[in-house]
């Protein structure tokens, strides 16, 4: 009996399978196209030529541009929240935490250039900071002020520093390029931090201390948790 049910089930999870990777591939597709001319500027045609499928396909999944745009965000923003949380295992200093996830952001650049130009292009729509996928980085600031570690007004001032400068910093590096050095959050993506420590109201020597702990993203699989 047992048996049989398992082999009874196995159309279905194949089925599910194939939608799956399906739905993945469209995904994909509409990400490099939305991360290279932003979503407006894209096309349901271009999508599918792009992913090599029927234009039909497209609507077995999505129904219009706008759903598969909010399955894109979606997929960034889960994969990088899971990579910010990764590389905060431990680190319980809400200052180190919101440092060492804006140079992961950055550290981004070089290791996925296309879905960081996406998570880009996806902060620079955002006019509600602190709305989904930011309740982490929320936090964190809610933390960082109690403990009288942030010297701010309010927190959605601390909000627009981060994820302001964070954004900034992210388009500098894929306009112009990043090294090696980034990953190690060195070089320009120390700068940023400094800046930022700063103006979340850190004194130098707290700032100091900080960066100087050891922060290495080399060898990191961003986003995979978000496909």
């Amino acid at each position: 009996m047992a048996a049989g049910r398992a082999l009874a089930v196995k159309p279905e999870e194949a089925a599910t399978r194939r939608r799956e990777r399906m739905r993945a591939v469209l995904v994909e597709a509409a990400l490099r196209l939305f991360a290279k001319q932003g979503v407006d500027a894209t096309t349901i045609d271009e999508i599918v030529n792009v992913a090599g499928v029927a234009k039909g396909t497209f609507y077995n999944y999505f129904t219009d541009r706008t759903e598969i745009a909010r399955a894109v965000a979606a997929s960034v923003r889960h994969g990088m929240t899971a990579a910010v949380e990764e590389i905060n295992r431990g680190i319980d200093d809400p200052a180190e935490r919101i440092a060492r996830g804006v140079r992961l952001f950055m550290a981004g650049v070089v290791l996925d250039p296309v879905k960081t130009a996406m998570l880009a292009r996806l902060y620079d729509s955002s006019a509600a900071l602190d709305s989904h996928g930011n309740e982490h980085l929320l936090g964190d600031v809610r933390d960082g002020i109690a403990k009288g570690r942030f010297r701010v007004p309010d927190e959605m001032s601390a909000l627009h520093i981060v994820v302001g400068l964070g954004t900034i910093a992210m388009r500098h590096l894929l306009d112009n390029g990043a090294g090696a050095e980034i990953l190690r959050g060195e070089g320009y993506a120390r700068n940023i931090a400094a800046v930022l420590l700063a103006g979340l109201g850190l004194e130098s020597h707290e700032i100091e201390a900080v960066l100087a702990r050891p922060f290495d993203a080399s060898g990191m699989d961003l986003f995979t948790a978000g496909n």
